[in-house]
C-alpha cells in the first residue's frame, strides 16, 4: 500500500480513519480501499476505541468516487481477473460488518465510492456545502458496486433519479431522504461528531456490537425469520456482564461501568 494515502488517528473513544489525497479529492484507488480496510481492523482490536469516524482531508471532498485519472494504478476499473471481488465491494463490506459504530463525516463533495462509503456508515454527519451523488453516467459508466449499499439507504425512485440523471442531493435534500443523521456548517461539524462520539461511548459497548451484528444479520430475512432471530439473541445479551452490571446500576441509581464483555 502507498504509504500515508490514509491515516488513522485516535480520540479518545473515537478513532478517525481519513483518505489523504487531497491533490485527488481524496479519489478512490486500491491503495486506498486496502489502507481504510486495514484501519478498520485496527480500530475494531482497539478496546479503548468505542467509535470510528470515516472522513477525508480537507474541506472541499469526503471521497471524490474511483480515481479515473488515465492509466492510474490501483484505478476503480482494474480488476485481477483471479479475484472477482472489487476493491470498493470489499471496503462497503467491511464497514458494513465492522463490529463497533462508524460514522461519515461528510467534509465535502462525496460521490460514486465516497456515496458507497456513507450508505455503508451507520450514522452519517454533513457539512451544508457538502454534496453526494453519484456521476458515473456522465461519462458513460454506471455505479455497479456503489448499487448494493445505496439501495440500503434511499428509497428506489430517488435512488435510480441519481443514478441516471447523475444529479448530486444537496445537504438538506441527503437530510430530507434520512441519507444523513445531521447537517451543520462547516465549523460544527466536529463538534456534532464529538457529541455523537459521547453519547455513543456512554452505552454499554457490548449491547452495541451485538445489536449491530442483529441488525446487520436481520437485513434480508422474512419478518418470521427476523423475530426468530431476535428471539434466539435476547437472552444472550442478557447474559452477558454488561447486562449484569446495567441492572446492577439501574437498581443502585449509580452509572453502569462497562466492561465490554
Amino acid at each position: 500500500m502507498a504509504e500515508n494515502v490514509v491515516q488513522s488517528q485516535a480520540r479518545g473513544h473515537e478513532t478517525r480513519i481519513t483518505i489523504c489525497r487531497p491533490e485527488r479529492r481524496n479519489a478512490m484507488n486500491l491503495d486506498v480501499a486496502e489502507g481504510m480496510i486495514a484501519a478498520l481492523q485496527a480500530a475494531e482490536a482497539d478496546v479503548d476505541c468505542r467509535v470510528i469516524v470515516l472522513t477525508g482531508e480537507g474541506e472541499l471532498a469526503f471521497c471524490a468516487g474511483g480515481d479515473l485519472k488515465a492509466g492510474a494504478e490501483g484505478g476503480p476499473f482494474v480488476q485481477d481477473p483471479a479475484d472477482p471481488e472489487h476493491f470498493a465491494g470489499k471496503l462497503f463490506d467491511a464497514i458494513q460488518a465492522c463490529r463497533k459504530p462508524t460514522i461519515a463525516r461528510i467534509n465535502g463533495v462525496a460521490v460514486g465510492a465516497g456515496a458507497g462509503i456513507v450508505c455503508a456508515c451507520d450514522l452519517a454527519v454533513m457539512a451544508d456545502h457538502a454534496r453526494i451523488g453519484t456521476p458515473e453516467v456522465k461519462v458513460g459508466l454506471f455505479p455497479m458496486t456503489i448499487v448494493p449499499p445505496m439501495m440500503r439507504v434511499l428509497p428506489r425512485r430517488r435512488l435510480m433519479e441519481m443514478f441516471i440523471t447523475g444529479v448530486p442531493l444537496t445537504a438538506e435534500e441527503s437530510l430530507r431522504y434520512d441519507l444523513v443523521n445531521y447537517v451543520t456548517d462547516g465549523a460544527g461539524l466536529d463538534d456534532k461528531i464529538s457529541e455523537l462520539v459521547d453519547q455513543i461511548a456512554a452505552q454499554s459497548p457490548t449491547a452495541i456490537r451485538l445489536g449491530k451484528y442483529a441488525c446487520h444479520a436481520m437485513q434480508d430475512m422474512t419478518y418470521p425469520q427476523q423475530m426468530r432471530f431476535a428471539e434466539t439473541l435476547l437472552p444472550r445479551v442478557a447474559q452477558t456482564e454488561d447486562a449484569r452490571e446495567g441492572f446492577d446500576a439501574f437498581i443502585a441509581k449509580r452509572k453502569p461501568e462497562w466492561t465490554g464483555r
